[in-house]
């Protein structure tokens, strides 16, 4: 876990309580650097949020906390503006300069969950987007919805809106459908009632929403450099958290040209898959066959941990003999393991790095993965079966 650095003082709201209003369950975080130009628009977008039937939700049900850290323009400024032209609306500017030598957007994600539990009841919920970024008119009601039917953490599904450059498209159309058709393999080698089809493959900043207790629970946000969001989400994973991926949940971001964040982002991927097109190349990415392969492992790792044996599992046997392990090895890592999310992910991270693992072009895998998912989906399905699902246990409780 990467904790804040030492010497940085937590926030506080300027000239309001230290606690949300009665009614307010939901605090919504927003880190904003240099943002005047757009924060109007992510800022209307959050208020005015409405029901399916056209009943705009009480501005009362949540806050929104803009933190304009380390700007050289009027981001809060025009932040404020909104805000007092808008009194319904719970509206909080913080100003803050962060040290450049340890400034970063995970930093500024991390002091704002902290101020979020601070003013949060212990069944309030903390949100996260970016200034950036504009949520759908109905992003609130569909949050709400999941998380009332039981979830502990959310993620909304981010579209992407080309205006501010060219060349990346095609290889971004091709991730989305190479993601959504894994996503919709996975879930049929391993269902989830939690998270059942039809869902997304997306948790990042746009659009998280996550219960204080399950925030809490899993250490928080990593003060991390980049991709903080998604080591929340592995977080949460390592103590068997579900995050659940509605579809409904919508969440629309920019695709301009960013150099605000060090190391891996959204704007740097946009950046590497233009340089790619223009070079003629292709990312190569994991085929059908290693797909099936890794949700059958998944599978038979939850099932070894629950039973804390290897036993006669045919898949775990495969899977020993292609990183090389040897079957002793593999079983002391299930007994071993803490939660079954931590054995997956472990060994998970360990395919991702192997660059074997990764066998096809996006067209290869796209027509494979369409192809077979299409023929899963036709294939008639047993009437009973007692083999238990694959993710079919009961909620983590927090």
């Amino acid at each position: 876990m990467f904790d804040l650095p030492p010497g940085l003082p937590p926030l506080s709201v300027p000239n309001g309580s230290r606690h949300v209003g009665p009614d307010c369950s939901y605090c919504i975080t927003i880190p904003a650097k240099d943002e005047a130009g757009g924060i109007v628009a992510t800022l209307r977008a959050l208020h005015l949020q409405y029901d399916p039937a056209g009943r705009r939700i009480p501005p009362t049900h949540y806050e929104v906390i803009v933190l304009a850290n380390n700007c050289s323009d009027r981001t809060a400024a025009v932040a404020r503006s909104y805000g007092s032209q808008h009194p319904d609306f719970g509206l909080h500017v913080i100003e803050v300069d962060i040290p450049r030598d340890v400034a970063s957007v995970g930093v500024a994600r991390r002091l704002l969950g902290d101020l979020a539990v601070a003013r949060l009841p212990p069944d309030g919920i903390i949100c996260t987007t970016d200034a950036d970024s504009t949520v759908d008119r109905h992003w609130l009601y569909y949050t709400e919805q999941a998380l009332a039917r039981g979830a502990q953490a959310v993620g909304g599904r981010i579209m992407v809106r080309q205006r501010a450059r060219e060349g990346y498209r095609k290889i971004y159309l091709q991730d989305v459908t190479y993601r959504m058709l894994q996503t919709r393999l996975e879930s049929s080698i391993d269902p989830c009632t939690q998270d059942p089809w039809p869902r997304h493959f997306q948790h990042f900043g746009p659009s998280i929403a996550v219960r204080k207790a399950a925030y809490l629970a899993c250490g928080g946000m990593p003060a991390a450099r980049c991709i903080e969001d998604i080591q929340l989400v592995w977080a949460m994973e390592r103590i068997d958290i579900q995050v659940v991926h509605d579809p409904r949940i919508k969440v629309y971001t920019s695709d301009r040209e960013s150099d605000r964040i060090d190391g891996i982002a959204f704007s740097h991927t946009l950046d590497e898959w233009v340089k790619m097109e223009n070079e003629g190349r292709k990312p190569v990415v994991w085929g059908l066959r290693h797909c099936i392969m890794l949700y059958k492992w998944k599978v038979a790792l939850r099932r070894a941990f629950y039973e804390r044996r290897i036993g006669h599992s045919p898949a775990l046997f495969e899977l020993a003999n292609y990183l090389g392990m040897s079957f002793q090895e593999l079983e002391k890592r299930i007994v071993g393991a803490q939660t079954a999310g931590q054995l997956y992910q472990e060994f998970r991270h360990i395919l991702e790095r192997t660059h074997e693992f990764s066998d096809a072009p996006f067209e290869q895998a796209v027509r494979e993965l369409r192809r077979f998912t299409r023929s899963m989906h036709l294939r008639p399905r047993p009437s009973a079966s007692k083999r238990r699902a694959g993710s079919d246990r009961p909620a983590h409780s927090v």
